[in-house]
């Protein structure tokens, strides 16, 4: 994927912002803290994955004041494509060449950016909620078909929730209850499937990527924590269990049992690096992870998704930064990097021949912008 040009209206703190001709390879955002550094990766985000990787929720785009946001852009590969991705009043909207898509199914850059930010260091040893999403991304990313498993889940999920808090209040009866149940254990197992296959994808790669970059002896592995027994459990054992935890479920007005409850274990030397781990193997396997995940995407879909990395250089002691920049020289795809101390990048404007610098004033005016003009096409 190849971003030429992208324009701001209405996002965080920008009225409007522009920047175009792109380096095909190296683009350097520099900026003070609260300039919008992020936000323009942000903008990126929207455009290749249709969210934030600061936020699920796209009204928190929106410019304080506002109801309104537009991030349009114009791309040279993988075909020369402009596209809008808006918010009016909550709902979003999509343009590809100015035809309006119905649903985000049908967006054709789905998955084709990788963003490296700060609050990553910390995912390994965080809440096993940032763990499901990372890898429930990463499955969509390889296959935008997975999209609908999830969102299929998701509504059972909250039906069955609905109905357990119901009973509970004595408002619903069983009978509503297993038919839903029904459903929710076959959509539950579509996603136990989708997320072996993911994690089982991810273990091979992550073990090459790890020992290459840090030229370490020390093994990785991941392990799928779903709480059963066997790796290849049937669905007559997830009916066993929510069937022995359906009082407790109609008491807790929850669901007890299920996908939302998983983990996924990183492990170095067969040890949990949550647990025992130092901070500098954390973060070298952090750096290894997000790479993998890059080159997964890349092998998969034959693509060079969109590398954005927010200020994570100045994060990185010594040798991890070297061993970034190494990788980062030879990547083919396009890279946007921030940083609020340009010469801190010193190291990585080095390993190429020309990139792009863009500095921020904190002070971008829409001079021009054609703000209503974009606005009003959402």
């Amino acid at each position: 994927m190849l971003v030429t040009s992208l324009k701001l209206f209405q996002l965080r703190r920008f009225e409007f912002f522009e920047a175009k001709e792109f380096h095909p390879q190296l683009n350097v955002i520099v900026g003070k803290n609260a300039q919008g550094k992020t936000s323009i990766l942000e903008a990126l985000s929207l455009i290749s994955q249709l969210r934030s990787f600061r936020s699920h929720r796209l009204d928190e785009l929106v410019k304080r004041g506002q109801s309104q946001m537009a991030v349009t852009a114009v791309l040279s590969k993988p075909t020369h494509t402009r596209v809008l991705i808006g918010v009016e009043n909550g709902r979003r909207v999509i343009r590809v060449d100015d035809k309006k898509l119905q649903s985000p199914a049908k967006y054709p850059l789905r998955g084709m950016s990788v963003s490296f930010v700060p609050d990553d260091l910390y995912l390994l040893k965080g809440g096993p909620e940032a763990r499901r999403d990372f890898f429930d991304q990463l499955a969509m990313s390889l296959d935008p078909t997975a999209e609908a498993a999830f969102k299929q889940f998701h509504k059972c999920l909250k039906q069955r929730n609905f109905l357990l808090k119901r009973i509970k209040e004595g408002q619903r009866s069983d009978r509503e209850l297993e038919l839903w149940t029904l459903q929710y254990i076959e959509s539950s197992m579509r996603i136990y499937d989708i997320r072996r296959k993911t994690i089982s994808q991810m273990a091979e790669i992550l073990r090459l990527v790890y020992q290459s970059l840090f030229q370490l002896s020390e093994s990785v592995d991941l392990s799928y924590q779903h709480g059963f027994e066997r790796e290849d459990f049937q669905k007559e054992e997830l009916e066993l269990r929510i069937a022995r935890r359906i009082e407790a479920e109609k008491a807790t007005g929850y669901s007890l049992v299920g996908p939302h409850r998983d983990d996924i274990e990183f492990l170095l030397s067969e040890f949990s690096v949550r647990t025992y781990a130092s901070q500098g193997q954390t973060r070298s396997l952090v750096i290894a992870l997000k790479i993998a995940q890059l080159e997964l995407i890349r092998g998969t879909r034959n693509i060079h998704p969109l590398l954005l990395l927010d200020d994570i250089i100045s994060e990185l002691d010594e040798q991890r930064v070297q061993a970034l920049i190494g990788y980062l020289a030879n990547y083919e795809g396009q890279l946007f990097v921030t940083t609020a101390e340009a010469h801190k990048l010193r190291r990585l404007h080095e390993q190429f021949s020309s990139f792009k610098l863009i500095e921020l004033s904190g002070s971008e005016k829409p001079e021009n912008s054609g703000l209503e003009t974009h606005l009003n096409r959402i």
